[in-house]
């Protein structure tokens, strides 16, 4: 498994994550959420084996939210990107593994 952490800073709300799944396997990532260094909130996000790219938003859940994590199988390429809040456009790539 592979792991993305990111810790959220005071003026970035939300990053876009795209998942490119390269066996375009049915699969799973966990999203854990933390709380002053805790994990408080696991969501598990499913990955349809007819799509080979999957993206979605993450989002800061309460304004005590730390950070997050991403657990993801070691098949697939995670990029990050930064988002523009005022247009919800990804602006900046900063991670891809």
């Amino acid at each position: 498994m592979k792991n993305f952490t990111y810790q959220w800073c005071e003026n970035l709300f939300l990053i876009h994550i795209q998942l490119n799944n390269k066996l375009k396997a049915q699969d799973e990532v966990k999203l854990l959420r933390f709380f002053d260094g805790k994990t408080t909130k696991t969501e598990v996000i499913s990955i349809k084996s007819t799509m080979d790219s999957y993206r979605f938003i993450v989002s800061r859940s309460h304004p005590q939210e730390k950070g997050f994590s991403i657990e993801y199988n070691d098949e697939m390429i995670l990029d990050a990107f930064k988002i523009d809040d005022r247009a919800y456009y990804p602006t900046e790539s900063f991670y891809s593994e």
